[in-house]
């Protein structure tokens, strides 16, 4: 019985010569491309002190603008100590500023600071030249066929649930 609702099939019997799920193949593929693109983006200079947690802490600030650390933690799918924790190292560094949410006093505002802000879109720069690098010497047609998959992927992202 399921408690989800959702059906379960039934895992291939061992030994059995069968092609992975699609739910397999998902997870063989997403986490190790990004990992791979993080590796690549950490021989560069300004990836060298800060894990790719602390970058998704500077991503979303400077996309979204100023962010309660509750907040935070609800989008990045991790906990409040995690966040406090993350947000003490980017104070520290100097890159992030912690203040008091004006609709809310108990909660503590995270916001960039010029440096931080400079350091997330120097990051973000560093990534998208190792994306590039991983995907120019493929053919024009396998790179058409990946951003095909990439937009289908989308639909699996909550802030897309609407489209499913």
């Amino acid at each position: 019985m399921s408690t989800s609702g959702a059906t379960r099939r039934a895992a291939p019997k061992s030994g059995a010569a069968s092609a992975p799920t699609l739910e397999a193949s998902l997870i063989a593929t997403v986490a190790p491309v990004m990992r791979h693109l993080v590796f690549h983006a950490r021989r560069r200079r300004t990836w060298s002190e800060l894990t790719y947690q602390q970058y998704n802490v500077l991503r979303t600030i400077d996309t979204m603008g100023p962010q309660p650390q509750a907040e935070l933690a609800r989008r990045l799918l991790v906990t409040a100590p995690v966040i406090t924790r993350l947000a003490a190292t980017l104070a520290d560094a100097g890159l992030v500023e912690r203040g008091t949410d004006a609709t809310d006093r108990r909660a503590v505002l995270l916001n960039l600071t010029p440096k931080g802000r400079r350091r997330a879109r120097a990051m973000r720069r560093d990534l998208l030249e190792a994306a590039h690098e991983l995907l120019d010497p493929l053919p024009t047609s396998r790179r058409r066929a990946v951003a095909r998959a990439l937009e289908e992927l989308q639909v699996l992202l909550p802030q897309h649930s609407a489209r499913r």
